[in-house]
């Protein structure tokens, strides 16, 4: 029996996204048509960025964010969603997270980075601004689980932001991780 996806607050709410960094109306269509279609109950996580600096912001890089006061910012937040993703597992239902890979709060795989020159706005050719990682608030939520004893959920992330997307795929895999619960 499908459980809950807690989803990173972006791909619910587009409009929370910087300016300029939504990539359609509203909702993100695919991903929750494929949660529905199999059965999953939605909770929409905190988008930190929005709660920390605001809707008029621009785009940033987690070496801009990863400072103590935004990942006490995250560590509250995330005390929150720990606390719901605890007490589904209590009631014996299964949990996924949902984040948004690129993003340097809620990337599962994927973060944006640019250890180099430190944020400034512009790469030079050649220059990417993509790195292996967690966000910081996929980070903080995790390590709350963990001080709570409890197992942090399994994890994907839409990549419908990266350059390399492809859609066929991202749904294939997006079924697939949420069938590899089942029969636990």
């Amino acid at each position: 029996m499908p459980g809950v996806a807690f989803v990173a607050h972006c791909l619910l709410n587009q409009n929370a996204k910087t300016d300029g960094g939504a990539r359609c109306p509203g909702v993100y269509s695919p991903l929750v048509a494929v949660l529905r279609r199999h059965g999953w109950r939605i909770e929409q996580m905190p988008c930190p960025e929005l709660t920390f600096t605001g809707l008029h912001r621009f785009w940033a890089v987690r070496e801009q964010l990863d400072t103590l006061a935004y990942r006490r910012h995250c560590r509250r937040q995330a005390a929150a969603v720990a606390g719901a993703i605890q007490a589904y597992l209590a009631r014996g239902d299964e949990v996924v997270l949902v984040g948004l890979e690129g993003s340097p709060s809620m990337g599962v795989h994927v973060t944006s980075s640019d250890p180099r020159r430190g944020g400034r706005p512009a790469w030079p050719e050649g220059t990417e601004e993509l790195a292996p990682g967690q966000g910081i608030f996929l980070e903080e939520l995790r390590a709350e689980l963990a001080e709570r004893g409890v197992r942090a959920p399994r994890a994907t992330g839409i990549g419908h932001q990266l350059p390399d997307h492809d859609p066929a795929v991202e749904h294939a895999g997006l079924v697939s991780f949420l069938g590899a619960g089942r029969g636990r």
